[in-house]
């Protein structure tokens, strides 16, 4: 029987990453993620979000913690489960969204007043490959000179850490992102002894883990968690029926396209149409309308 959930659930990912009580799990895996990259993070207060849990569940994703920090740094973080062909436009207007969000009006006209506006860093952790043409599975994305590469418009960053990207076992990892990624890939089917090992030198790992052990769930929020999955799973049946469906529609069109060309071509030998309906499968009248004599 498994003893953790799984993190990229909808219902896990924001009772791990998106309440008060586990904060510092979430202050220290931004800080890894963001090493080198943005300031380090000391603490957070989390906002409420836009998103329906029904809409997110619709769209294969999770966007539900919604922070910032105590510089007014606001951050999104989106676990993304299935592609997306979308994805990237999501990404920006909610990004974006979240940055005009930061207006305040300034007079009686309504005047908004842009100067107090902080950046918004949005993360996302997706489960498929998003950059086919990157090897590095994490991934930073900021506003550029492209001839200096100089950030000189600060606002918005993107960043990406790609979970199928991480091709390694358990005694090769070799940092803390790493962990994170394997904690998110492989929660659900760990191991007492892979819990030792991976929680080695770190804590905050053996802290995550501890936040999803089914015992610390109640029986309610354990049928909520089963209610997620449920809707993700429905979500992915229909949307590979309709893929099936399509692709059926596309044979059966690619099929009459190729039946009309072959009674052409055998209509300009001099076949009666009586014989290109036997020999194509195409009615009479489909026939007929492809004769040049029409």
């Amino acid at each position: 029987m498994r003893s953790f959930l799984d993190p990229k659930n909808d219902f896990a990912f924001k009772r791990l990453f998106g309440v008060e009580k586990h904060k510092n799990i979430l202050i220290q895996f931004l800080n890894d993620i963001f090493e080198g990259v943005h300031p380090r993070i000391e603490d957070v207060e989390f906002l409420k979000t836009a998103q329906d849990p029904e809409i997110a569940v619709s769209r294969q994703s999770i966007v539900d913690v919604l922070c910032k920090d105590v510089s007014g740094r606001q951050f999104i973080i989106e676990m993304q489960c299935a592609s997306d062909s979308h994805f990237l436009s999501r990404a920006k207007a909610y990004a974006c969204r979240v940055y005009l969000n930061q207006r305040v009006k300034k007079n009686k006209d309504g005047d908004n007043d842009y100067r107090d506006m902080k950046p918004v860093i949005f993360l996302a952790i997706v489960n498929y490959i998003l950059f086919p043409n990157k090897k590095k599975y994490l991934s930073h994305h900021k506003h550029l000179d492209i001839e200096t590469f100089e950030c000189d418009i600060e606002g918005l960053s993107f960043s990406f850490l790609e979970l199928k990207k991480l091709d390694k076992e358990l005694h090769e990892l070799d940092s803390n992102i790493e962990k994170w990624m394997y904690f998110f890939k492989n929660a659900p089917c760990t191991e007492p002894s892979e819990l030792e090992e991976i929680s080695k030198n770190s804590p905050i790992i053996r802290e995550a883990y501890g936040a999803l052990a089914k015992y610390a769930f109640t029986p309610e929020e354990l049928l909520e968690y089963e209610r997620y999955d449920m809707q993700k799973d429905a979500e992915n049946t229909r949307l590979k029926d309709a893929k099936a469906e399509g692709k059926a529609e596309g044979l059966a069109e690619g099929e009459t396209r190729k039946a009309k060309e072959t009674a052409i071509n055998l209509l300009s030998m001099g076949l009666s149409i009586q014989q290109i309906a036997k020999a194509t499968g195409l009615s009479l009248e489909d026939v007929e309308n492809l004769s040049p004599k029409k």
